[in-house]
């Protein structure tokens, strides 16, 4: 099924001639605005210390599903091994985006006469970056940590310094970046999040069959008959976070201030600093 959706989005995009709608969309993303400059090298600055930090935090706590009995299990992933989730994944989707911008911005200050395959890249990972922030924060603060209290099992780790940037900070990084620029989005963009969902998802299956043998999501399991559906579903999301926040975009375009209000209340709605059972982490 992943290799049918693949070829579908290829296709698809040919069709459509998608990367000509990215070629239109990457001035957009240009600014000579030293505010939107520093605020790029700000969140840069923070991404990569995030990722700094998971090295030298020492193990993690991560809950697997074995790919040999379908059976969770407690890992302690040191290093690279922390960077198979998907809220890993978007933390380096962030850390990109803000590099390209950055590096685009450095060299053209807001030119768009020469932004070539770099301003291609910012908008490819823009709209990879914002839709994995947006289902990360979801997921982490509507369905993850509410099963951690439903099971009452200490999460406070969930919250450590580079938890924080990969659940809610990617997410108001790149919604303050979209109020700042007001880039020109485009609906078939969506296309983008379907693919690198795809991405992901390949990725976890190699490295559970050919690797670490295990699963970081249970639902992924290939043992339930309709894995293959909520691994598609997994994909799908991104694309429907995106189509969301282009629909934000295209109300900024004839009402500025329903839109930043819109944008502020979906990542209130998502993002959550701190336990709900802050008592564990006194044991």
């Amino acid at each position: 099924m992943i290799i049918a959706v693949s070829i579908t989005i290829i296709i698809v995009g040919l069709i459509i001639d998608l990367f000509g709608s990215v070629d239109d969309s990457a001035s957009s993303f240009q600014s000579s605005s030293y505010l939107v400059f520093v605020w790029r090298i700000l969140c840069l600055s923070v991404g990569l210390y995030a990722i700094f930090f998971m090295f030298k935090v020492g193990a993690g706590n991560m809950m697997v599903v074995r790919l040999e009995d379908n059976q969770e299990v407690l890992l302690h992933p040191v290093g690279f091994e922390k960077f198979v989730t998907f809220s890993s994944w978007t933390l380096l989707a962030n850390v990109l985006y803000f590099a390209v911008a950055s590096l685009l911005q450095l060299m053209n200050n807001g030119e768009t006469s020469d932004i070539g395959l770099l301003g291609t890249l910012q908008v490819i990972l823009f709209v990879a970056g914002i839709s994995m922030a947006f289902l990360t924060a979801t997921v982490v603060r509507h369905i993850i940590l509410p099963n951690e209290v439903r099971i009452a099992r200490e999460h406070s780790h969930l919250f450590l310094f580079h938890e924080q940037i990969m659940h809610n900070f990617a997410a108001i990084f790149l919604a303050v970046e979209m109020i700042l620029v007001s880039p020109n989005l485009a609906a078939e963009f969506a296309l983008f999040g379907l693919f690198f969902g795809i991405i992901y998802l390949s990725f976890a299956y190699v490295n559970a069959y050919y690797g670490g043998g295990f699963f970081v999501y249970s639902f992924l399991h290939p043992k339930p008959k309709i894995a293959p559906i909520f691994a598609v579903g997994l994909a799908s999301s991104l694309a429907v976070f995106y189509l969301g926040l282009w629909l934000v975009s295209e109300v900024r375009q004839t009402n500025i201030w329903l839109s930043g209000i819109t944008m502020i209340v979906w990542v209130l709605l998502v993002i959550q600093f701190k336990p709900v059972m802050t008592e564990f982490a006194d044991d």
